[in-house]
C-alpha cells in the first residue's frame, strides 16, 4: 500500500523556507511518538564528589595567571539575549486584562512597588504617565508600560530594559551592564569582545541602540569594543503537535513550527573563533557596585580554563610523540579520574600500557567546559549531577527538571537531594590541541531532548526542545563543576526580580564617562 503524504506541496514549500526538508520534520514527529527520553539520575553532585571547592590561596594563583595570560588569547563573551521581555511581565499582562491585581490590597501594593523599579522616573516624566498615576489607573498604567502608546517594554528584547538606576539618575539596561562587565575581564588585544544571539524582530533596535550608546561605554572602560551578533537558525525550529501527536496548524493551515530551545545556539557558539569563550546570559547581570568582587571570581574560572587546557594539551602531546612509559601513563590517568571526573571502561587498568593510549586520547582530546555551581536556595532551574549513562558509565552533567522521571520515586528524591544550582556562568573551550575547533555536534546527547506542554492562547500543544545548549548539548565535553559564591548569581526572570537587594539597593555610584 502506498504510503500516505503526510504534508502538502504547500507545506513541503513552508519547511524548506526554513532550511529544513520533509524528512527533518518526520524524524521530529517520531520523537514525539517516542515519547520523553529520562536521564538516569546517580546522585546531586557535592563538594569532593564533582564540585571543586576554591580555596583562597589557590583563587589567587589562578586570578594571577589569568591576568598575565589571557591578553595573548582571543576572549569572548558568549550572551544568549534572543529572549523577549514579555516573559518578564507576564503577571503585569494578565493583570492588565483583567483590569487590576484582583483586590484593592494588591492594587495599594503594585503602586508602592512601583516607585521603586528604575524606570518609575519615566512613568512620572511622561504627562500620560503622570496622569495615570495621580488617577490610581492600574489598567491604564499597566497598559502604559507595556504597550507601543508608552515605555512598550512588552515588546522589547529583555536585552533592552532597564535592570538599574543609578543614585546619580544613570539608568542602565542589561545590554549597557554586559558591556561594563565585559570591560572588567573581556580584554585582549585592546578589545573586549562580545557576541550576543538575537531575535531576528529586535536586532535593528538593538543595533541602534549600541550605535548610540557604545562610545560612551568605550571611554568609560578605556577599551574598544568588538560587538557582533547572530539569530538562532530557523532551520533548528521544532513542530508542535497536538495531545494526539499530529501536526498542529494555525487558522491559515499553515504547519506551526516553534523555536527548538536554547540548545539550538550550539552552531552559534561553534561559530566563533576565539580561544576561550565566557558563556552568560543577558538577565544574570549584576550592577557596577558588586562588580569588582564578582570580576574576581570570573577572572579565577578563566585561570582555570587556562591552566587545564594547558594540562590536557600537554598530556595529549605526549600521547601523541611517542610511546610513554607506564608512570607517564598512570599519570595521565589519575589526572583524567581525579580533575577530569572521566570513568574509564571495565578492565582497563588491566590493559598493557599501548593498549590504553588509545582509550585515553579520544576522552581528553574533547571540548572544555569551567562551569560555576551554587548554593541552591529555591531558585527554579537545573543543577550539577552524577548521571548514569547507557553504558552504565557515570558523567558529570547539567540537568533540568524536564529530565527527571517523576514516576520514578527513587529519581525524585535524587533531584531533591540536590545543594547546588547552575547559574550559566560557564568558560568554554572549542578548539584541541593543535588549535583546530571541535566540531562540536559530535558531543551531544541526542537523546537528552525535552517534550514540554504549552498553552498558547488557549489552545493546548507540545513542543520538543532540542537538547539544552549546556545540558545535553555539551554532554560529552570535558566538564569542572566549581563552586561559586550566591553573590555572582543574580537573575532577573520577573520584573519583581529587580526590586531584590543586588538590583535596587547599589551602595555606591557608577563611574562617570567623561
Amino acid at each position: 500500500m502506498k504510503k500516505k503524504n503526510l504534508f502538502s506541496p504547500k507545506d513541503i514549500r513552508q519547511i524548506k523556507a526554513l532550511g529544513m526538508s520533509a524528512a527533518d520534520v518526520e524524524n521530529q514527529l517520531a520523537t514525539y511518538r517516542q515519547g520523553p527520553h529520562y536521564l538516569q539520575l546517580s546522585r546531586p553532585c557535592s563538594v569532593k564528589d564533582g564540585i571543586i571547592l576554591i580555596t583562597p590561596a589557590q583563587r589567587k594563583k589562578l586570578i594571577d595567571l589569568y591576568e598575565s595570560e589571557s591578553g595573548r588569547c582571543k576572549l569572548i563573551k558568549f550572551v544568549p539575549a534572543s529572549g523577549a521581555a514579555s516573559r518578564m511581565f507576564t503577571s503585569w499582562f494578565a493583570a492588565a486584562e483583567n483590569g487590576g491585581f484582583g483586590s484593592d490590597a494588591l492594587n495599594s501594593k503594585f503602586f508602592r512597588d512601583l516607585s521603586l523599579f528604575p524606570f518609575s522616573h519615566l512613568i512620572k516624566e511622561n504627562k500620560n504617565g503622570k496622569e495615570l498615576l495621580d488617577r490610581k489607573d492600574v489598567k491604564g498604567l499597566l497598559e502604559f508600560i507595556l504597550g507601543a502608546e508608552g515605555l512598550n517594554y512588552g515588546d522589547k528584547p529583555k536585552a533592552l530594559i532597564p535592570f538599574h538606576r543609578y543614585p546619580e539618575g544613570d539608568l542602565r539596561t542589561a545590554l549597557e551592564e554586559h558591556l561594563i562587565e565585559a570591560a572588567g575581564y573581556v580584554r585582549s588585544g585592546g578589545f573586549s569582545h562580545l557576541h550576543f544571539t538575537l531575535n531576528a524582530e529586535h536586532k535593528q533596535n538593538i543595533t541602534n541602540f549600541l550605535k548610540k550608546e557604545i562610545t560612551r561605554y568605550e571611554r568609560l572602560g578605556r577599551i574598544k569594543y568588538k560587538v557582533t551578533s547572530s539569530f538562532q537558525s530557523a532551520s533548528s525550529n521544532t513542530i508542535a503537535v497536538d495531545e494526539y501527536n499530529l501536526p498542529l496548524r494555525n487558522v491559515k493551515g499553515e504547519l506551526v513550527f516553534r523555536p527548538g530551545g536554547h540548545g539550538a545556539l550550539l552552531s552559534n557558539l561553534n561559530n566563533l573563533t576565539a580561544d576561550f569563550i565566557f558563556v552568560k546570559n543577558i538577565d544574570n547581570i549584576a550592577p557596577e557596585p558588586l562588580l569588582e568582587r564578582n570580576l574576581l571570581f570570573k577572572k579565577m574560572m578563566g585561570g582555570m580554563a587556562l591552566k587545564t587546557q594547558r594540562e590536557i594539551y600537554s598530556m595529549l602531546h605526549i600521547l601523541e610523540a611517542r610511546e610513554p612509559s607506564a608512570a607517564e601513563i598512570d599519570k595521565i590517568v589519575y589526572y583524567c579520574l581525579h580533575t577530569l571526573h572521566i570513568t574509564f571502561p571495565r578492565g582497563f587498568s588491566r590493559l598493557a600500557t599501548t593498549k590504553k593510549i588509545p582509550i585515553i586520547f579520544p576522552l581528553l582530546n574533547r571540548p572544555l567546559r569551567i562551569c560555576a555551581m551554587v548554593r541552591n536556595e529555591g531558585e527554579p532551574g537545573g543543577g550539577p549531577f552524577w548521571v548514569v549513562e547507557k553504558d552504565g558509565t557515570p558523567t558529570l552533567q547539567i540537568v533540568e527538571y524536564g529530565h527527571v522521571d517523576k514516576s520514578k520515586s527513587e529519581q525524585l528524591d535524587i533531584w531533591a537531594q540536590a545543594k547546588y544550582f547552575n547559574p550559566v556562568d560557564i568558560v568554554c573551550c572549542i578548539k584541541n590541541y593543535r588549535g583546530k575547533k571541535f566540531v562540536l555536534d559530535n558531543y551531544v546527547n541526542k537523546d537528552a531532548y525535552l517534550i514540554t506542554k504549552k498553552n498558547e492562547k488557549g489552545i493546548s500543544l507540545r513542543a520538543l526542545e532540542t537538547p539544552g545548549l549546556w545540558n545535553g548539548g555539551m554532554a560529552y565535553w570535558n566538564t569542572i563543576f566549581v563552586e561559586l559564591p550566591l553573590i555572582v548569581f543574580n537573575p532577573v526572570k520577573s520584573v519583581y526580580d529587580l526590586l531584590r537587594p543586588q538590583h535596587s539597593g547599589q551602595s555606591k555610584k557608577p563611574r562617570k564617562t567623561k
